[in-house]
């Protein structure tokens, strides 16, 4: 067994520790944290000299208290529930943070760890050891509230052991499983005495020498001052106190260096002479706390960044509607002043139209159960001379852990509404002016084809059969636009009267066929119902829905029209395409009005009405119309409609 000689006497390996109390009762003596012993009933039965420096208790006067009725009321059930665990297993330890009545009757935040103990027969206690917080507690607060509670760096160290003298191998076990790191370095080149299990937890379970120097030991520390550190405070005897130090370490033993935050204390140890004979290093690794508040710190300065922008709308509101603070924009939105939100009068639930209270309760009702509205909404606020405002809002909550206070974008939206207005008022416009001539065109083309099917004019007869077709197809996209415009206005009308499905979809199949050389409609199943509605309606849906099946399948010759029965009474009928697909992102879009898929390689003609017109007319029948589809791998179109069993003729 190995031996190194000290200032301090002999020190053998940790592993075969055998060093008399007196040596160690130094080291506790000479920490600047707290140590005690308490039964688990929580009497204090040992107390170390920093008690005093800590919670203003001198050691006589700790002992014999019992410390759970010292402990703040607030934080004794958390306390009493970290600790549970560990009065149940051997050797368990659990670090935590709560507030101690000190002596002055002051409550101060410590940090404090405890170790059960009871499994060793000399010391038969809990062991805790404890430090004040409070300064850190402040900042750390702040940090807490803003990133889930950022994983509290915890656990309590408040249990304590039943006796005052402390045996050998209980110390010994003591320093071993301390959470802090800890080691002990003797001699000016500060030669590694002794290290704890915590060390090499931090450097994947690697092995450090013994009697082997700081910078043998730790070669990736090299050029960032601790070393150096640890040459001061020998020489000087001053302690070094370090929070948040950054520290480029090796942990994996790759030789990358990866940043770790610490708070650091180098304590002087004296030997018998009051000479400094070593060094007593205990450090606290902090990097997940530093690391999240630096995120909290970004995210508040993007914020701010955004906010001072003045480019939308923003708010702080809760959920009642009271608007807290708001940007520049908003108030200019809406007309008020600073001074009427600092008087509170800017109440964004008054503000909202009766018209749109749903709309805003649906949108609350996802921001409490998500902690945020899925996607923007339209809405309107009264601006304050009592004018209406179009807006697109959205908006998150601020924190989980407090779900009434929220964030609100919003976007001034009332000259897009004014341009969609002027667009729909054009077409609606547009569309009726060009019917009467396109209708007149239409019937003189009619009369013109009649009087050269019997001449020997081939040639004239072509052209007016391909100015036939075009007016065909100018005559329904003006049918279309007016239909969307009645759609708009509310003014779409449907006949209620009952038809056959079956029949009107084979129809359809038939004369559809009868145009089309490049593709084989194919038609599936029966549905063997009768449907209460408009019959040539559906039917534009169907010739929509087949149409663009062959548009889109250039390369394919097949279409499949399938029809269903399902239990619940709802008829299905589906258009299957083996064409160029339709990606995902596009599935909740291609209904839109105007809306329409790009592709700059295989470009396709249309307007983007057809679909929504479709929907129109299967909601209005109280049906749904949807798409399933990936790209390059074909589209099926389906569309339901409630059968009516029993309809009177």
């Amino acid at each position: 067994m190995d031996i190194f000689k000290t200032d301090l006497g002999e020190i053998t390996p940790m592993d075969n520790f055998g060093r008399d109390e007196s040596f160690f009762r130094a080291l506790i003596e000479n920490s600047a944290d707290a140590i005690a012993l308490m039964s688990p009933e929580g009497l204090i039965t040992y107390a170390s000299p920093s008690t005093e420096n800590v919670i203003g208790y001198t050691s006589e006067e700790f002992m014999g208290q019992n410390g759970f009725t010292l402990i703040h009321p607030d934080d004794l059930d958390a306390v009493q529930a970290a600790l549970a665990p560990v009065l149940k297993t051997a050797g368990l330890s659990a670090t935590f943070e709560y507030r101690f009545r000190q002596k002055n009757g002051e409550y101060r935040w410590l940090q404090g760890t405890a170790t059960n103990l009871l499994h060793y027969p000399a010391v038969h206690a809990i062991l805790g050891n404890f430090r004040d917080i409070s300064k850190q507690k402040q900042s750390t607060d702040l940090l807490l509230a803003s990133e889930e509670q950022a994983r509290i760096l915890l656990a309590r160290e408040q249990e304590a052991l039943r006796q005052a003298e402390v045996a050998q191998k209980h110390l010994n076990d003591l320093f071993v499983q301390a959470p802090a790191l800890i080691s002990i370095l003797t001699g000016p080149e500060h030669r590694l005495a002794l290290i704890n299990d915590s060390f090499r937890w931090l450097y994947g379970n690697r092995e450090f020498t013994l009697g082997k120097t700081v910078r043998e030991n730790w070669p990736d520390l090299e050029g960032q001052g601790f070393f150096e550190l640890l040459d001061r405070v020998y020489q000087t005897g001053v302690p070094y106190m370090g929070n948040e130090v950054l520290a480029m370490i090796d942990r994996a033993g790759t030789g990358i260096l990866e940043p770790g935050y610490f708070n650091i204390v180098y304590q002087p140890a004296n030997d018998a002479r009051g000479k400094v004979s070593g060094i007593i290093v205990h450090a606290m690794e902090v990097t997940e706390q530093v690391l999240a508040r630096q995120r909290i710190q970004n995210n508040e300065a993007r914020l701010r960044r955004l906010i001072d922008a003045n480019i939308v709308g923003v708010i702080f509101c809760d959920m009642e509607g009271h608007v807290n603070e708001a940007n520049d924009v908003f108030l200019q939105m809406v007309g008020y002043t600073r001074e009427d939100l600092q008087a509170g009068e800017i109440d964004w639930a008054r503000m909202t139209p009766p018209e749109y209270t749903e709309v805003d309760l649906q949108a609350l009702k996802a921001l409490r159960e998500k902690g945020a509205i899925p996607k923007p909404y339209e809405k309107a606020y009264y601006r304050k001379d009592g004018t209406l405002l179009s807006v697109v809002v959205t908006a998150a909550a601020l924190d989980e852990s407090n779900p009434n206070e929220c964030v609100a974008f919003i976007l001034d939206n009332s000259m897009q509404k004014e341009l969609d207005q002027r667009k729909d008022d054009f077409i609606s416009m547009a569309s009726h002016e060009l019917k009467t001539p396109v209708t007149s065109i239409k019937g003189f083309t009619q009369v013109l084809l009649k009087r050269f099917e019997k001449r020997d004019e081939p040639d004239i007869y072509r052209f007016l059969s391909i100015m036939d077709l075009q007016l065909n197809k100018l005559t329904k996209l003006i049918g279309d636009l007016l239909d969307i415009s009645k759609a708009q206005d509310g003014k779409l009308t449907m006949e209620q009267k009952p038809f056959e499905l079956d029949t009107l979809v084979a129809e359809i199949v038939e004369q559809m066929q009868a145009t089309t050389a490049t593709h084989n409609i194919k038609l599936e199943g029966k549905t063997n119902t009768t449907i209460l509605g408009d019959r040539d309606r559906i039917g534009q849906v169907i010739v929509n829905l087949v149409t663009n099946a062959i548009k889109y399948s250039p390369r394919a010759s097949t279409i499949v029209v399938r029809m269903l029965h399902r239990e619940d009474q709802i008829a299905v009928v589906q258009v299957q395409d083996s064409g160029i697909g339709i990606d995902p992102i596009h599935h909740s879009k291609i209904f839109n009005q105007f809306y329409r898929v790009t592709n700059p390689d295989e470009p396709y003609p249309g307007l983007g009405i057809g679909l929504y017109l479709s929907r129109q007319i299967i909601e209005r029948h109280a049906g749904k119309l949807w798409v399933e589809s990936t790209k390059g791998e074909g589209s099926t179109f389906t569309f339901s409609l409630p059968i009516v069993p029993d309809v009177l003729p």
